[in-house]
């Protein structure tokens, strides 16, 4: 059993932009065919979920965004951005941050290799949309010593990789707090894909309960919501009743009283602005 006194206190509101009661941040983490690619496998057939990622997927979220009026953050893997970098393109311009989700999703610790492929991913994004990304999300979930210190030197100003907090807090690295750098944990709680959709085989209405509860509790609480979803066909949410669902979550979240939308960016950027609030 776990030492309640190695425990932090529980998470208290902190000053979000503007005085808002909940910042929401809409994560859209695209997983083109570099899934399959990283995987090995040809994106046809049955590996093809990738695909409608591309054709339907990101259309389709790209208009439910625009008619919320809600800027998004979507985390992109450097290979789509070289099959389609048009699609990128066209994210950007429509005013969403675009932010790094590694090359082919790599699903295996990197080692020595680690470094380029970080570095190759920055260099595509930041070609392809002639902005350089700011904010990293590990592909699998996966971090080594040298991923924060690589990021850094990169220019990176947050991680959205962690699950162990209520709200963000500053990184560690090479052993020291950094006030450079700020950690956006992903509450899990709101992801569409393996949790949900293929070991909970939920369906979207109950997908679309957990997180309107969730909403609540924590416009309650801390105040800090990470929705992460997925615009793929199979595990994501590109279908239309899975679509649908973020349309009516979106709908239902902007009548909350002091509500938010943000990018990582922006709440990055608030953050590091007063990095003593921000220390764990």
């Amino acid at each position: 059993m776990e030492d309640s006194s190695s425990r932090g206190p529980a998470a208290t509101k902190p000053d979000w932009p503007g005085g808002a009661a909940c910042v929401v941040c809409v994560t859209v983490h695209m997983d083109g065919p570099a899934v399959e690619v990283g995987r090995r496998q040809v994106p046809l057939g049955i590996h093809s979920r990738g695909r409608y990622s591309i054709r339907r997927g990101i259309p389709r979220h790209l208009e439910i965004l625009a008619r919320h009026n809600v800027p998004a953050t979507f985390f992109m893997c450097g290979y789509d951005a070289e099959i389609v970098p048009g699609l990128m393109r066209e994210v950007h311009t429509a005013g969403h941050e675009i932010a790094a989700h590694g090359y082919v999703h790599e699903g295996w610790d990197l080692g020595a290799e680690e470094p380029e492929l970080l570095e190759r991913t920055h260099r595509i994004l930041s070609d392809c949309v002639g902005e350089a990304p700011v904010g990293w999300c590990s592909p699998s979930g996966r971090k080594s010593a040298l991923t924060l210190p690589v990021l850094r030197q990169l220019g990176y100003v947050y991680d959205a990789s962690e699950k162990d907090d209520d709200v963000p807090y500053l990184a560690t690295i090479d052993g020291a707090v950094s006030e450079e750098m700020v950690i956006l944990p992903n509450n899990t709680v709101s992801l569409d894909d393996v949790p949900a959709y293929r070991e909970g085989q939920a369906l979207a209405e109950e997908v679309l309960e957990n997180w309107i509860q969730e909403l609540h509790a924590i416009h309650r609480g801390a105040g800090y919501l990470h929705l992460t979803y997925h615009p793929r066909s199979g595990f994501g949410s590109g279908g239309p009743a899975r679509a649908s669902i973020v349309d009516r979550f979106l709908c239902q979240a902007a009548a909350v009283p002091g509500l938010r939308f943000m990018t990582l960016r922006d709440l990055a950027a608030h953050c590091l602005a007063d990095p003593g609030a921000w220390r764990r």
